[in-house]
């Protein structure tokens, strides 16, 4: 059973009709048969106010019996696995409490750089690009693809939103531990990815603008910090491809959260929804020339990785944070650089 058969048999089962659901919700006689035409997904909000009406639980509506679960077809490795990876790929020890190392990243770190390690990683954190967006708008992903040497498909963590999703990538653990159950933006007192660079005497740098996650979540660490309050993406690539040139530090990390807002706004497959897929695009493509340019010398790593999909709602927006594999599924591409010897 899908989610709009689900709320259809509710709706049925109070005997009340589409208009008069609507009515109690709010919301449109379209809107409520776009949700049972399965076009749309009620917002979260919408969803609880169902709860209360249909007396049912949310798992419920969204049918998420242990076999509907099953069926979900969720990607097996989670988020919680990049953690140690991207210690591993530098050769340091991961936070104490992080999962075991993602064996797919670790297996190509291990062929790209013949045994030996990155002394370089730079990840450009993105939000929303879901797998479904990825797959189905392959080519506006060309430059990236072409720069990229291995795609790692992985489950986000619930509820699915960027500082619950941004918190396990670099900790290594899932939300109930590192506390961030959601939205919210606290500085992160478990031990991070950060924490056990710094202990190994790396030197890593957080590359952010105005008060998004990544901006947040990482504070009141010994570690240098670029955040740009009135700025946007365009201060934030031209600090990155300035810290490349200078090469000072071990591990870079930049965000770039635009497809999100605008996804949020006019929906996952708008026209501006899907300019911003081709800035991203861009931004990994121009980031991984300079780096292959100006890094020779080095063994590097580069990741393009976001924290969790995303679906349409009512009026033609865009929202996540629900356990669907539209929000659920997403994936990570990198790239390792071998140093030349020319």
């Amino acid at each position: 059973m899908t989610v709009g058969e689900s709320i259809s048999k509710h709706r049925k089962e109070l005997g009340i009709s589409q208009e008069t659901l609507g009515k109690k919700l709010l919301v449109s006689r379209q809107t409520v048969s776009l949700w049972e035409k399965d076009r749309t997904v009620p917002t979260i909000d919408n969803l609880i106010r169902l709860k209360d009406i249909f007396g049912v639980s949310v798992d419920e509506i969204l049918c998420c019996s242990e076999e509907k679960k099953e069926k979900m077809k969720t990607n097996a490795h989670s988020l919680d696995t990049v953690c140690s990876a991207l210690a591993y790929a530098m050769g340091i020890e991961p936070p104490k409490a992080a999962s075991e190392k993602n064996w797919e990243l670790s297996n190509y770190i291990d062929r790209i750089f013949d045994g030996g390690k990155a002394d370089r990683v730079v990840i450009y954190n993105n939000a929303a690009i879901a797998q479904w967006i990825y797959k189905k708008y392959a080519d506006y992903f060309k430059g990236t693809k072409r720069r990229t040497g291995i795609e790692i498909f992985l489950s986000a963590v619930m509820p699915s939103v960027t500082p619950v999703g941004l918190a396990t990538m670099y900790t290594g653990v899932q939300p109930e531990v590192h506390g961030i159950r959601k939205y919210e933006k606290p500085v992160l007192k478990t031990e991070t990815l950060f924490d056990a660079l710094i202990a190994a005497g790396k030197k890593p740098a957080v590359v952010s603008y105005k008060k998004c996650s990544l901006s947040r979540l990482f504070l009141e660490r010994d570690m240098d910090y670029y955040n740009f309050e009135d700025g946007g993406i365009e201060e934030v690539n031209a600090k990155v491809a300035e810290l490349i040139i200078q090469d000072k530090h071990d591990f870079i990390v930049f965000f770039n959260g635009d497809y999100d807002s605008v996804m949020h706004k006019t929906g996952p497959e708008s026209a501006r929804a899907l300019a911003e897929l081709r800035v991203s695009d861009h931004v990994f493509s121009f980031v991984s020339d300079i780096i292959k340019s100006n890094w020779k010398h080095h063994n590097t790593l580069v990741g393009f990785a976001t924290d969790h999909g995303c679906h349409e709602i009512d009026g033609g927006c865009g929202s996540h944070g629900l356990n669907m594999v539209e929000d659920i599924n997403i994936v990570h591409l990198y790239k390792g650089y071998p140093k030349s010897d020319k």
